[in-house]
């Protein structure tokens, strides 16, 4: 089936990774089953011993569980797309803590919170948009017109204490999650980030997050919309030096535009 989607993404490591020689705590994974697009992007927890493998471990199983659900379960009203997104969220809970478990058991030497990751899962078939996420992680969606929305935004910084944001595989991960179903018959770009990101795309009123970007989003999107973009694009940006002074932390970012 040919591609319903124009997509880029990039993922580099922060300074001080960079600096010490090891790579970044971020991952990511695209995929489109039978036209409906998947990213998932999460963020290995700062200070865990295996958070980037955490990262991964997340991203691989929330891959996995959602084409199984995308396959058996087509979602075409909001109920339905509810529905896909709960379910998803309880397998990959119960999946992440089972398979956490078992790595601790046979390594031996650390717990399964060393694993710790924020996570952030959309689900796109137009006119729907679902959106799933652990954490701290941004989704920002683009409508007729360049019109952008916050469908998850950043945590209000505002007296967070540290350690604030859920983590998989936590407890407090079920209560904290986010789910949103969006009808969007006018979608014309998605892009999910970790929060590496979120001071040089997303627009404060305060400490509080107000609004997507507008000139950094309408740059962006144009590359995926170039008539040939280069894959090799989104990554060079996020290693620029221009991006490097404004934030030290690992950057991830996925762009989508349907075709």
């Amino acid at each position: 089936m040919t591609a319903r989607w124009s997509i880029l993404a990039g993922s580099v490591a922060g300074g001080a990774h960079a600096r010490a020689g090891v790579s970044g705590q971020d991952a990511y994974a695209v995929r489109e089953v039978d036209g409906v697009l998947l990213l998932v992007v999460a963020d290995g927890a700062g200070g865990r011993r295996y958070a980037a493998a955490g990262a991964s471990l997340a991203v691989a199983l929330a891959t996995q569980v959602l084409v199984a659900l995308v396959r058996d379960r087509p979602a075409a009203t909001a109920v339905a797309w509810a529905a896909l997104l709960d379910a998803a969220r309880d397998q990959l809970f119960r999946r992440f803590r089972r398979a956490a478990r078992a790595l601790a058991r046979a390594a031996g030497g650390f717990r399964p919170e060393d694993l710790a990751t924020t996570v952030t899962v959309v689900v796109a078939h137009p006119p729907w948009v679902g959106v799933l996420a652990v954490g701290d992680g941004v989704v920002v969606v683009r409508t007729d017109g360049g019109d952008l929305a916050l469908l998850a935004a950043p945590p209000d910084a505002a007296g967070r204490p540290p350690g604030a944001t859920a983590l998989l595989p936590t407890a407090r991960a079920v209560a904290d999650t986010r789910r949103l179903v969006a009808r969007l018959p006018d979608l014309t770009g998605l892009a999910v980030c970790t929060d590496g990101l979120d001071s040089l795309l997303v627009e404060y009123d305060g400490t509080r997050p107000s609004r997507p970007g507008a000139a950094a989003f309408g740059q962006l999107f144009a590359l995926v919309e170039a008539p040939d973009p280069d894959p090799t694009t989104l990554t060079r940006l996020l290693c620029g030096r221009r991006v490097g002074t404004l934030t030290d932390d690992d950057r991830t970012l996925v762009l989508a535009v349907p075709r």
